[in-house]
């Protein structure tokens, strides 16, 4: 009869232990409600932590740039070339990468531009406020609510942005090396990031949702 009971207590026991793990495994494989979970940190670059907020502008532009090309591949079913199929992987895939090398590209290219005290001229300061402004009022309404973050997110990213810019412009100078070296992919890029640390939270990129944040299919 004792043996019965211990039995049955150890079966329970399992079988809770199992519902618990189970319902941990499920929760997190769920999609992320990208505005409500913008202080997530998604990424860490040389000890900076960037967070969904400040990934906000490089998802709605590469979303959109999708899009675009999308609508034109199938107006009446855009979601046909989001999952469209290539050598090395799906598109949707692919550009949701982009998006994260992107972020940190740019975020090791202003830190290198802050620690050589570079500035935006004046001039470059009223080509960016005119892009700022651009890129934050061709996004729909419910855009913005998807993204659940203020213009100013935007307006920030975009400047760091636009410094990173710059800094790239003269470090592939000083280097000898195009503009185009020291972008995404390229060799003398490649060879700049080796002694940076960065790592990309998984447990939370893999659950955005990209594709699906400003764009409707």
């Amino acid at each position: 009869m004792k043996q019965k009971i211990h039995f049955t207590i150890a079966l329970l026991f399992i079988v809770v232990l199992t519902g618990i793990v189970s319902v941990g495994t499920w929760n997190a494989r769920q999609d992320l409600v990208f505005a409500d979970s913008l202080a997530e940190v998604v990424a860490t670059v040389d000890g900076s932590e960037l967070t969904l907020s400040d990934m906000a502008f490089y998802i709605a532009y590469q979303e959109n740039k999708i899009e675009e090309s999308a609508y034109i591949y199938n107006m009446e079913n855009t979601d046909e070339y989001w999952n469209l199929r290539s050598e090395s992987g799906y598109l949707r895939e692919e550009a949701k990468q982009t998006v994260i090398d992107m972020a940190i590209h740019d975020e090791i290219f202003y830190q290198m531009a802050i620690g050589e005290g570079i500035e935006l001229t004046e001039e470059e300061c009223e080509h960016l406020a005119n892009d700022q402004y651009d890129f934050w009022n061709d996004l729909e309404e419910e855009q913005q609510l998807a993204l659940g973050v203020e213009q100013e997110v935007i307006y920030e990213s975009m400047r760091r942005i636009a410094l990173a810019e710059k800094y790239q412009y003269l470090f592939a100078e000083m280097n000898g090396d195009s503009f185009e070296a020291y972008a995404i992919g390229g060799q003398a890029y490649e060879r700049l990031l080796e002694p940076h640390d960065y790592e990309i939270e998984d447990s939370v990129w893999d659950r955005v949702n990209f594709g699906g944040i400003t764009v409707d299919h």
